[in-house]
């Protein structure tokens, strides 16, 4: 078999569980990894062997995609902001919609930096505080997560890359935790933020494989770490600082009132989607 015959071979196995697309996309992602060979010389390798050990484990990772399991969770790896992060089921997956929110940050950002000093909370695999420390080199990041294997991950993904960060394991949801916590210029979150409500709306991939404590929030009661957010602005931020914070949607305008009521300035931006997925508070 062919690389040029593999790509064809496994989008077909692929295209039964997902559609073409997807399957190319998949079906490209697992070449990378298993023959360790980047997509932009697969054209000019078409014609070169994947040998029976690759084969067969190609087709092990395929056939644990086709019974449901996230390809990055097969695959121990993401892709976020140009960065590749160990990923396992500790961790959320990345999304493209929260690249969009660290390319906002940085648009608000005044440059060039001499001092700034970002807080990431729920850091999960490091993704948002790893992509902000590598684009504002001067910057001083700290990850905060309140699950220890989820910042074991984001620790060795900050090490793997090479990435200096601090971490600290702290709660949201406990103001008492948040005392090894200094000021800050920015503040920036994905909390969970699902309802029950909402499960049956989800992919059976996602609801069956990523860590629920990253998900839903607590109590069924969708607002309940943005309300904690805007104490931590209360508190943590400096007098010109800035909190941005991933939001669902479809409360989008009563997480901004949350906010208006305690004082702040609010912006929202839709997502690639057209959605108010992202919120900017200021003083």
């Amino acid at each position: 078999m062919t690389i040029t015959e593999a790509i064809r071979f496994y989008e077909q196995q692929l295209s039964t569980v997902t559609d073409h697309a997807e399957a190319g996309a998949m079906t490209t992602l697992l070449l990378e990894h298993v023959l360790k060979i980047d997509r932009t010389l697969f054209h000019k390798l078409q014609h070169t062997k994947v040998t029976v050990e690759q084969q067969q484990l190609l087709s092990q990772l395929a056939e644990q995609v086709m019974v449901g399991r996230p390809l990055q969770y097969v695959l121990g790896e993401a892709w976020f902001c140009g960065l590749k992060l160990e990923v396992n089921p500790h961790v959320l997956i990345p999304r493209p919609e929260t690249e969009e929110l660290v390319e906002w940050i940085i648009s608000n950002c005044r440059f060039p930096v001499s001092k700034l000093r970002i807080l990431d909370m729920g850091t999960g695999s490091g993704c948002i505080a790893l992509a902000l420390k590598r684009r504002i080199r001067k910057a001083e990041v700290t990850a905060v997560d309140i699950d220890a294997e989820a910042l074991a991950v984001a620790r060795r993904n900050a090490q793997l890359l090479g990435i200096d960060i601090q971490f600290v394991q702290a709660d949201l949801s406990a103001i008492d935790t948040w005392e090894q916590i200094p000021d800050m210029d920015i503040i920036v979150s994905n909390p969970p933020y699902i309802s029950a409500e909402e499960k049956n709306d989800m992919s059976a991939n996602v609801l069956d494989h990523e860590p629920h404590l990253a998900l839903f929030a607590p109590d069924n009661d969708p607002l309940f770490f943005y309300r904690k957010l805007v104490v931590l602005a209360e508190r943590k931020l400096t007098h010109e600082g800035q909190l941005f914070a991933e939001l669902n949607a479809t409360y989008a305008s009563e997480i901004a009132t949350l906010f208006q009521k305690a004082k702040f300035e609010v912006a929202l931006k839709k997502d690639m989607q057209g959605k108010d997925r992202m919120l900017r508070a200021w003083r």
